[in-house]
């Protein structure tokens, strides 16, 4: 397949993700700002199709088209692309022989801690409050806040990628 074509293909994927981005809903009621939406599972089919240069073209292409079509909020739709560039990156780096829901879950816990890491440094920025008085608004301690972005990253991504796998081998020998 020609890279004009696998780059046309990684952007129309890009752009469908983002309609996926419009089916959004929080999995933790008490923390209703973490929502899942399954617009990952795209551009992980697009490195599992491809690679990870086009998997990341995918990507910013669902976050320029997000932020201009809907978002408007570079905080937001920043976080969306390192979240998932985390994802991806992780799972490009353990080529290991080791069973892809190991590489799944691996990856989904370092989004996760890369995730606690960027709210540390968002929030007092974006709310004007640390980490801990953003934890005591939603009524939960710090390490709770805590574990509950580890645990929205592992339960997002691990679906995403998963439902990612599954769309890849149901249209790999397309792009065969």
């Amino acid at each position: 397949m020609s890279r004009v074509k696998i780059l046309s293909t990684a952007g129309i994927l890009g752009a469908l993700s983002v309609l996926l981005m419009f089916l959004e809903f929080p999995i933790f009621p008490f923390a209703s700002f973490l929502k899942f939406d399954p617009s990952a599972l795209l551009i992980i089919a697009s490195l599992f199709l491809f690679d990870w240069k086009t998997a990341v073209f995918s990507l910013i292409t669902k976050d320029l088209v997000f932020y201009f079509v809907k978002s408007g909020d570079l905080i937001g739709v920043s976080m969306d692309f390192i979240a998932i560039l985390t994802f991806i990156s992780i799972l490009t780096i353990f080529k290991l022989n080791i069973h892809k829901y190991i590489k799944f879950f691996v990856a989904a816990f370092g989004v996760g801690i890369a995730m606690v890491l960027m709210n540390m440094a968002i929030i007092p920025i974006y709310f004007k409050m640390s980490f801990n008085e953003a934890a005591k608004y939603f009524g939960l301690s710090s390490w709770t806040l805590i574990i509950t972005i580890i645990s929205f990253n592992l339960i997002k991504f691990i679906t995403d990628a998963i439902l990612g796998d599954l769309l890849y081998k149901r249209i790999k020998n397309f792009f065969s």
